[in-house]
């Protein structure tokens, strides 16, 4: 059973837009409303409501609000501009010239964007409570290591201080024993000389020679002759001294001959039989050495030829590794904290083509000391060839801002700085379509030359300048065209084109005027043309999607569709198909309902050609 239209009434003011519904007693969790840019649907019980808007409202979720209330839905939507509309719908009816195909296919593109701003929004959130999954482990795991931590340092202080009562009762013990134990009485030095033999013999040490052994009895200078060594008693015999047997060789025993000469002199061969009268000494306090190694970020040998690739690595990933334990300056090389010699590693892989790997090395280099603005200049640079212009402006701007300080100095002078720093920015707005804004940057830079500019800034600003023109056209036409107002709109692109023939969205607006109109030759042309320019950067102009982005590949596609269908009605059957079997390659696999209405279109079309 086909659903029956609903009633509905509406109102507006400047800027906000509500549609009232009565819902004939069907409860509000049946009700389903849905809004893009320029569409409303709403659907309740066996009712079902089309709204294809005149004007745009904003395609957030936070601008339209729904509401049910004494059996009525009011719905409130934010106007996308200010102004008053005066009409709620475009149809055939109400603007001449709109067909229910362009219709069609205006609501079906803000159907697309929608599902796709809610997938975003999902992932998101989804991603949004990963990282606080995240972030609460994180928390988790530095608490218990905090614990971990404290229980070690507890156990450490504890250890330390047994350790200190024991050396500390180890030296009292000592100390008191050396007071309680009292030396021996200390003995007379006896100095004994041996008979020698007429010849030098080795000494043998004979127990049963009982000979008594002569007393050397030594003179004092002055010629008066000493008492016996020993005072109060006799020498003892039986070889009573207890002589090592290696320790005399024969040049210790002194010959019958030199005997005379060295009465008065001390022999080598001298028996002192004094005993220690003192303890040894108390052991040394105990001493903790600590010993460091140089901790690594990569878990192998460290080897000369890895040193190279390794602080490749590190120059080209360090804004990834600020978490890393061992990413701090008592773990690195110098040349790895150094900010200029980052900015040389920056340098080398800029001019390589490893733009990536600069952006990186830049980022360390300026992370490392916040003056050093030269890096944000050049990482601008590296996004520009990465057609990346929203990060290329944004880095443009700090350097702008951070070079304007006292503390900041600039090789060359601040001056020449801003001048390459506003070229490059002019760069950024033009490929995001700010063409005044680029304009500006062009003029700033111009009068900040020394030499009055060269003739390539000159050609630029030129350049922009013309695109400024076109853009305002463009702009105008884009208007024209919602308010129904196709065949101004198609005059506007046209003159927009004039001054520049390869401005791929004024080419294909200009199609898109030509389908409603039912031109179908002309809107062939035009998006021949638009394909060719967006498979050629060097040749389109105006704002166009990086190659490889998701916008970039919507645009192709729905430019090969709008072609297909201008060949259909030209009864160009086979070309048509061939452009839907194209956009057919070009479409994902996710927009599954996309590619199963183009391919019903392609079964048609070849049941026709049949």
């Amino acid at each position: 059973m086909a659903p029956l239209t609903g009633d509905y009434t509406w109102t507006e003011t400047a800027t906000v837009l509500k549609v009232n519904v009565p819902l004939h007693n069907v409860p509000a969790k049946s009700v389903d409303c849905v809004t893009t840019g320029n569409y409303i649907k709403i659907s309740y019980g066996q009712w079902l409501i089309h709204i294809d808007l005149y004007g745009t409202i904003l395609e957030d979720v936070k601008s339209s609000k729904a509401a049910v209330k004494n059996g009525t839905l009011t719905l409130k939507c934010v106007k996308d501009g200010k102004g008053v509309w005066g009409k709620l719908e475009v149809d055939g009816k109400g603007v001449e010239g709109v067909d229910q195909g362009f219709l069609k296919e205006r609501r079906e593109e803000g159907l697309e964007k929608r599902e796709k701003r809610m997938q975003e929004m999902s992932e998101k959130a989804k991603s949004k409570a990963i990282e606080e999954e995240r972030m609460a482990l994180r928390k988790q795991m530095d608490l218990e290591q905090k614990e971990r931590q404290d229980i070690e340092n507890l156990k450490e202080e504890e250890k330390t201080q047994a350790e200190e009562e024991v050396y500390k009762t180890f030296a009292e013990m000592e100390k008191k024993k050396q007071q309680n134990a009292l030396p021996p009485p200390p003995k007379a030095r006896t100095t004994v000389k041996l008979s020698k033999s007429p010849k030098k013999a080795k000494y043998e040490d004979d127990s049963s020679d009982e000979e008594e052994m002569p007393v050397k009895v030594v003179k004092s200078k002055k010629g008066e002759e000493e008492g016996e060594i020993w005072e109060d008693s006799e020498i003892p015999v039986n070889g009573g001294y207890d002589l090592d047997r290696d320790a005399l060789e024969d040049d210790d025993i002194d010959s019958e001959e030199d005997a005379g000469q060295d009465e008065e002199e001390d022999f080598d061969n001298t028996i002192y039989d004094d005993e220690l009268d003192s303890a040894a000494p108390a052991p040394r306090d105990p001493q903790k050495a600590t010993f460091k190694y140089t901790p690594r970020l990569f878990k192998t040998p460290m080897r000369e030829s890895t040193v190279g690739q390794e602080k490749d690595f590190v120059a080209k990933n360090r804004p990834h590794l600020h978490n890393h334990g061992l990413l701090n300056k008592d773990a690195l090389d110098v040349s790895e904290t150094d900010p200029q010699w980052l900015k040389g590693k920056g340098d080398d892989m800029f001019r390589g083509g490893d733009y990536r790997g600069a952006i990186n090395a830049y980022s360390s280099a300026f992370e490392a000391d916040g003056t050093f603005v030269g890096c944000v200049s050049n990482r601008a640079s590296c996004y520009l060839k990465l057609n990346e212009p929203a990060r290329a402006l944004a880095d443009l701007t700090d350097a702008m801002k951070i070079s304007s300080r006292d503390d900041v100095d600039v090789k060359g002078g601040k001056a020449a700085f801003w001048m390459k720093v506003l070229v490059k920015r002019g760069m950024a707005n033009c490929q995001l379509g700010l063409f005044h804004d680029s304009k500006d940057d062009y003029e700033k830079a111009l009068k900040l030359s020394s030499d009055g500019g060269s003739e390539g800034l000159k050609l630029d600003l030129d350049r922009v300048t013309k695109l400024c023109k076109v853009s305002d056209l463009k702009k105008v036409g884009d208007e024209k065209f919602s308010a129904g107002d196709v065949h101004a709109a198609i005059d506007l692109y046209s003159e927009a084109l004039d001054s520049d023939p390869n401005f791929v969205s004024a080419v294909s607006n200009r199609a898109g005027c030509y389908a409603s109109t039912g031109q179908w030759s002309l809107c062939s042309e035009d998006c021949t043309k638009a394909l060719n320019l967006l498979s050629d950067m060097s040749l389109s102009s105006g704002p166009v999607p990086p190659p490889g982005s998701e916008k970039r590949r919507d645009w192709v596609v729905k430019t090969i569709c709008r072609r297909g269908k201008a060949k259909v009605e030209e009864g160009d059957f086979k070309g048509a198909v061939e452009d839907f079997e194209e956009a057919m390659k070009i479409i994902p696999e996710g927009r599954q309902k996309v590619r199963d209405d183009l391919q019903d279109d392609i079964v048609k079309i070849k049941k026709m050609i049949c």
